[in-house]
């Protein structure tokens, strides 16, 4: 297949090219030129640029586009309402409108941040969103155009994963601060489903084999709060806890206000792949034998 990515150069853009490339024609679109590897064509432009992106569109002419460009600072986001509003909506209408013409397929990378984080279970595909911020507002208003659309598939997810060119992951800056053993406040409120760019990789390259439309939660099989996760980290990377403290969200004063539960029920997904899906601890597993061979390639 003919498969464009956006965001193509960030974390799980790159992650994606490296393993959809292997088996279909990438059209990898960024600010920035990432990955390159057989079977991945570059075009890098500001995805705003409505001229830019319909000229990428006629000329890659995608049979699949994945939608993974975002900007993921949700203060960030909050300052800049219209660019937030740019990149995550009316990208993605232009995307609707011209893969609608050509009957081609959309899949849009969304957010477990869309709901109001008040539910004491995980959240359902049919439970009600209620956006506590800029950043989730306009990714759920990229949903419901994604939606609209015969052949969108919406994604919600959270990932972990290792990042390129001088940028730092959530993971990445745990991972420091334990091997630093310098000192970092954890979350003991927020609890996230978290899967690695790699896993997630994997099922999307499964779901281009075997379609899905619609919306579905794809994240770990468990949730973890954020304090556990660091504490989980730790044993797992066989580091000391001692640096870890335990705090709530409430203690600080965001820009941005913040949902404490964005755990994700993998029901309906896991069922429609026959998939079985990684737990958390299954996800960090995997991340430190990435770290084992990256230490290794470097020795």
């Amino acid at each position: 297949m003919r498969i464009g990515i956006t965001g193509a150069s960030g974390m799980l853009g790159t992650a994606l090219i490296s393993k959809i490339s292997k088996s279909h024609k990438v059209f990898a679109t960024s600010r920035d030129k990432g990955l390159e590897e057989k079977n991945i064509k570059w075009d890098c432009f500001d995805l705003t640029n409505t001229k830019m992106l319909y000229k990428w569109l006629n000329k890659t002419k995608p049979e699949l586009v994945i939608h993974c460009a975002a900007i993921v600072n949700v203060d960030l986001c909050e300052e800049n309402i219209e660019l937030a509003t740019a990149l995550h909506v009316e990208s993605t209408e232009i995307l609707v409108n011209f893969l609608n013409s050509t009957n081609s397929g959309l899949i849009y990378i969304s957010t477990d941040s869309v709901f109001n984080g008040e539910k004491s279970d995980s959240y359902n595909e049919t439970d009600l969103p209620e956006p506590l911020n800029i950043y989730a507002r306009t990714k759920l208003q990229a949903e419901k155009v994604v939606q609209s659309f015969d052949n969108g598939l919406v994604l919600r997810t959270n990932i972990i994963g290792w990042t390129h060119e001088g940028k730092t992951s959530f993971f990445e800056w745990l991972l420091k601060n334990l091997i630093d053993n310098k000192p970092m406040n954890l979350f003991h409120d927020v609890y996230f489903s978290p899967l690695t760019v790699e896993g997630l990789s994997s099922i999307i390259e499964n779901i281009i084999l075997n379609p899905i439309l619609g919306l579905y939660h794809c994240a770990s099989s468990d949730s973890i709060s954020k304090y556990d996760f660091g504490i989980k980290v730790s044993e797992i990377f066989q580091l000391s806890t001692s640096n870890i403290n335990s705090i709530s969200v409430d203690n600080l004063n965001f820009k941005a206000a913040r949902p404490k539960n964005m755990a994700l029920n993998i029901s309906k997904i896991s069922s429609a792949l026959e998939y079985d899906f990684p737990s958390v601890t299954d996800s960090i597993n995997l991340m430190k034998r990435q770290f084992d061979k990256r230490i290794n390639d470097i020795i």
